[in-house]
């Protein structure tokens, strides 16, 4: 479907009150981030990933190790049950 000139320039017409009223209100809202305020925005949130998560690896490692306590607390309740069961006989 081609779209002729004129069809285009209407388009245009009706459209760019609405473009431009989007354009300032983007720029007034400080949507777009200029490279020198990114940079600052970037390290200000690495800065707060870094105090408020762990490490994936960090994370891993304590999981694994609270897996341990776990298996370890379960094989000590069964062996004080097996006492207690043996005890009762």
């Amino acid at each position: 479907m081609k779209i002729g000139m004129r069809t285009m320039d209407k388009y245009i017409s009706k459209f760019a009150p609405y473009i431009t009223i989007f354009i300032i209100f983007c720029v007034q809202c400080n949507i777009f981030l200029t490279p020198a305020k990114f940079q600052e925005e970037k390290a200000s949130f690495i800065q707060y990933i870094a105090e408020h998560y762990v490490s994936d690896k960090t994370y891993r490692e304590n999981h694994k190790a609270l897996q341990d306590q776990l298996s370890q607390i379960h094989s000590d309740i069964n062996e004080v049950k097996n006492i207690l069961i043996k005890k009762d006989m």
